[in-house]
């Protein structure tokens, strides 16, 4: 049998199992790992067919209810009926459709200030419903999740106890309702998706239809007269208030945020409960004010209006004020709501205790309404500041309608992205990581890049106004300061988005692991570069040879390369570790000054001193030859007797400039030694054979 015969009928023998399952409903008994397949195959059952396998396995249940003994009975008959439920649930529900959210009202060509408030109120509601939902959301997933969990290891514990061949009737009925109410919450967060995407998209068309309201704004004269009187009402109500209050108690207990505990609890929740009444009506009265001026503002045929701007000001300056107060309210008053009835004591006693209770949680009920009403109310405030300030730029001219028009399209624009920017991504140490994180991490690490750029210029600058710093640890020092600022800029960046550096041996674990894998390439060439730096046996501007063959200057030392330049001026990229693990040869490590052997011959009977002088001449006129150094003088010297010349070397030391051009040097020598010893008639000769014929051949052979 061929492979591929043996491959296809091994595909079969899988695929029969699966196909198999469909024809009978699930046996608890004896569930197999696919049997959740039979209620949902791929492709999707119809609902009719799935309507069958539901019934079908109902069915099946009442049968085995029936066939199983009187003690057994008694055991499963409640994990029995809760299956068929769960059975019956599920088939209502598996084509169930999301509940459609009421639509809008349609858009219209005006909009008079009671309209313009309720749809605000509606985009309100909206915000809150979608942030509930979401949170709401959120939460069910990660139950899920943990139910998941949850249910592989039932799976695992279900096949393991059928090997051993014990009872397996409860605990399948069991996993199988767990999968079953599992499939059923997944389908309840489906729906609440849906909602969720409806309720967005609903909101995203509010905003819309809000954005350019300020342009279909009906003003009416007897309106200022409406908001003026709302605006008397409401100081009247927040003065009065006050007067009972400090009648009653003569201390102010909302300060810097946070409702302070003052005599008895129940005392505290009362005042609470009446300072936040008194914010309330304020916010009432600056908001009735700042409407009535703008409608005056708007009845005036758009002329300057100074009163307005300082009604809008003292607006903006109260609700910043009360903006970061808002979050501690709510969370200040729960603390408040500590308070137990005694169990113990006096009737009388318990009697008190109780009411006490009584009165303590319906002021906290109270004063969560009034703190969700402050809240409502800053909302509405914060829109009519919004309003105010497009409705301003429509009466404004010239240069300054035209900026408040620019800064209003950004303002608008960054609203409508600020979404797309705090929309959670993903997380990190249970912290969400957004756009707007992900942004402000490449802007901290961009600025360490920058400052490091800095630092190695300023640096360089110093190093540059003083002739005695070595350069190679000027430029081993800004390395070294780009790779510190760099990893720092890098860490306080993560760190901004939630990754906890605390917990550095799980990290580095995860990266010893990474490096096993893959990186240790990357890692070593690192590590070179830094040995390199250090150790300054290499430094930028010395001529290096490699085993490899390369020869060139060394232009850049990188974090995994080092940039060689070779004479023919080619930029090479050299791993690091090649450098570490290798024998380099450095002509300019420490003595910039070399000595070369320039090779050449000359003809048998020549005059050496001829040969000596002629050479020394051709050596002195070059100009890469050392003349400075007496101690290191040109040399000649005779080193072999060859086949057909003798052999000479010249040894001449070099200046700097000269060790990094190695060929041109050599041919620049090479050049004038010729020219020297074809002056003074000396023969460069060229391989000769003498061929000797032996004796006793006879004629005939010779002459041929």
């Amino acid at each position: 049998m061929s492979l591929r015969s043996f491959v296809l009928i091994f595909l079969i023998v899988l695929c029969l199992p699966a196909t198999a399952n469909i024809a009978t409903s699930p046996d608890p008994a004896r569930l197999k790992s696919d049997w959740w397949s039979y209620f949902s195959p791929e492709p999707s059952l119809s609902d009719d067919e799935l309507g069958k396998r539901v019934n079908l396995t109902i069915s099946s249940l009442k049968q085995l209810e029936k066939n199983i003994d009187s003690k057994t009975r008694a055991e499963v008959q409640p994990s029995i009926i809760q299956l068929r439920e769960l059975l019956a649930a599920y088939l209502a529900r598996y084509n169930e459709q999301p509940v459609v959210v009421k639509p809008l009202a349609a858009s219209q060509e005006s909009y008079t200030f009671a309209e313009v408030f309720s749809l605000e109120n509606e985009n309100i509601k909206l915000a809150a419903e979608i942030e509930y939902e979401t949170s709401d959301i959120e939460w069910r997933r990660d139950l899920i999740n943990a139910v998941r969990k949850q249910q592989s290891q039932r799976k695992i514990a279900y096949l393991e106890g059928s090997k051993t061949g014990g009872g397996q009737l409860t605990p399948g009925l069991a996993l199988m309702s767990a999968r079953l109410q599992l499939e059923l919450d997944l389908k309840d967060i489906s729906n609440r998706q849906k909602r969720l995407d409806q309720l967005v998209t609903q909101k995203e068309a509010l905003l819309k239809e809000t954005k350019d309201i300020a342009l279909r704004l009906l003003f009416k004269s007897e309106d200022i007269v409406y908001w003026r009187s709302i605006r008397k009402q409401a100081f009247e109500a927040a003065t009065q208030i006050r007067k009972d209050s400090m009648r009653k108690q003569p201390q102010r207990i909302i300060s810097e945020g946070n409702l302070v505990n003052s005599g008895s609890r129940v005392d505290s929740l009362d005042i609470a409960h009446r300072e936040l009444l008194i914010t309330q009506q304020e916010l009432l009265a600056i908001r009735a004010e700042l409407i009535a001026e703008l409608i005056h503002f708007s009845s005036d045929e758009y002329k300057k209006n100074e009163t307005l701007k300082t009604v809008l000001a003292a607006a903006e300056e109260r609700l910043s004020d009360l903006q970061p107060k808002q979050k501690y309210w709510k969370s200040s008053v729960t603390g408040l709501n500590t308070i137990r009835a005694d169990k113990e004591g006096t009737k009388s006693e318990i009697a008190k205790s109780e009411k006490v209770l009584r009165e303590t949680s319906a002021l906290v009920a109270s004063v969560n309404k009034v703190i969700a009403d402050v809240d409502h109310e800053m909302k509405l405030l914060d829109f009519s500041i919004n309003l105010t300030k497009r409705r301003m730029r429509l009466g404004e001219s010239g240069f300054e309608s035209g900026w408040l028009l620019t800064t209003g399209f950004i303002t608008d624009s960054f609203e409508s992205m600020k979404g797309v920017f705090v929309t959670s991504l993903f997380e990190v140490n249970e912290t969400p990581v957004t756009l707007l994180g992900l942004i402000r991490v490449m802007i901290i690490i961009f600025i360490a890049w920058a400052i490091s750029r800095g630092a190695r210029g300023a640096i360089k600058h110093l190093a540059d106004r003083r002739s005695g710093v070595s350069q190679s640890s000027i430029y081993a020092l800004s390395r070294v300061i780009h790779y510190v600022l760099l990893s720092l800029g890098t860490v306080i960046g993560l760190s901004s988005i939630g990754v906890d550096f605390t917990k550095f041996a799980l990290l580095a674990s995860a990266l010893s692991i990474g490096i096993g894998f893959g990186l240790q390439t990357l890692v070593s060439n690192f590590v070179a570069g830094l040995i390199i730096l250090f150790e300054k046996s290499m430094k930028v501007g010395d001529f290096v040879e490699l085993e490899s063959g390369i020869t060139g200057e060394v232009r850049e030392i990188n974090m995994r390369s080092t940039l060689v330049t070779t004479n023919d001026n080619v930029d090479i990229l050299v791993p690091n570790s090649e450098f570490v693990s290798k024998s380099v040869i450095n002509w300019t490590m420490r003595d910039a000054y070399r000595r070369v052997r320039v090779p050449f011959g000359v003809a048998y009977g020549s005059d050496k001193e001829t040969v000596k002088k002629a050479v020394l001449e051709a050596a002195d006129n070059v100009e890469w030859t050392l003349k400075t150094d007496s101690t290191r003088k040109p040399q000649v010297w005779l080193v072999n007797f060859g086949d057909s010349s003798l052999d000479f070397e010249l040894v001449v030391w070099l200046t700097p400039d000269a060790v990094k051009r190695p060929s041109g040097v050599q041919a620049s020598y090479l050049w004038e030694i010729e020219s020297k010893l074809a002056e003074y008639n000396l023969e460069i000769p060229f391989p000769q054979r003498d061929l000797h014929i032996r004796s006793g051949l006879d004629t005939q052979a010779v002459q041929l």
